[in-house]
């Protein structure tokens, strides 16, 4: 919705995919958090490995930002929506992540989920966050099976050559 409405434009490198605002100052992509997430009391790890590009981004908003790596970061194309940063403008990019941490409890789904600046970055896991938004725990329930294909077998014929 940012990208078709409001302006905002993709931002990839290796896996890291972000949204960037139309101004450039402001970055967003997506995390699995640990059981820690959405708690303020509490400090979340993300729960899979990241990469270097994870890096590179708490770094810049500590403000450690080494200008040649940062701009290597968004300067990969991204499709017919992406943008390239200046070299100025990837050093002042703030980078927030949409961490999400997901429990079913029977039928029930509870999604814990937070806004946070990674800010130190270490073996691929955040160890520090700068700043923290704990948003309000989403709560589903009668959720379906996934696998649930219907009363039915599906049988789709191969021709072997």
């Amino acid at each position: 919705m940012h990208i078709e409405h409001e302006g905002w434009a993709r931002l990839i490198h290796g896996r890291l995919e972000l949204v960037c605002s139309p101004d450039r100052s402001v970055a967003m992509g997506v995390m699995v958090g640990d059981a820690a997430t959405g708690q303020a009391s509490l400090f979340p790890k993300n729960a899979r490995r990241r990469g270097p590009a994870t890096d590179m981004v708490a770094r810049a908003n500590a403000g450690e930002g080494a200008p040649n790596v940062q701009t290597a970061l968004f300067a990969a194309a991204a499709g017919p929506n992406g943008v390239a940063l200046s070299e100025e403008e990837a050093c002042a990019l703030k980078t927030w992540f949409l961490l999400s941490y997901r429990t079913k409890v029977g039928d029930a789904v509870r999604i814990d989920c937070e806004l946070s600046q990674p800010k130190r970055f270490e073996g691929g896991f955040v160890v520090e966050w700068g700043r923290r938004i704990p948003l309000p725990t989403l709560a589903m329930d009668g959720i379906e099976p996934l696998n649930d294909d219907g009363p039915g077998e599906i049988d789709i014929p191969v021709d072997f050559r």
